[in-house]
């Protein structure tokens, strides 16, 4: 990435973790830095979609019950128009 204000600073959830990335860093000779971006951009690839799509069903399920969503969510319109900015739609 060259552009600096589009990164991303990364808090790890455990020393283990932690740990984990060092040596996965030493092995492949590469920054901390690099092991987690590749570990991100994969799970981005597996789960990016189905996360939106889970919290887009949680949202027409609430409507269903509550008679209206929440509307704190920029992607949300109604069931049948639903957003969805990663297709261009």
């Amino acid at each position: 990435m060259d552009k600096k204000d589009q990164r991303i600073n990364v808090t790890l959830f455990s020393t283990l973790e932690y740990e984990m990335v060092k040596a996965l860093a030493a092995l492949h000779g590469t920054s901390f830095s690099s092991v987690v971006a590749k570990g991100f951009s994969e799970w981005l690839k597996e789960n990016f979609i189905t996360e939106l799509e889970f919290h887009r069903d949680a949202e027409i399920h609430l409507k269903k019950i509550n008679g209206s969503a929440p509307t704190d969510n920029l992607f949300y319109k109604d069931e049948a128009n639903f957003i969805h900015p990663w297709r261009g739609e």
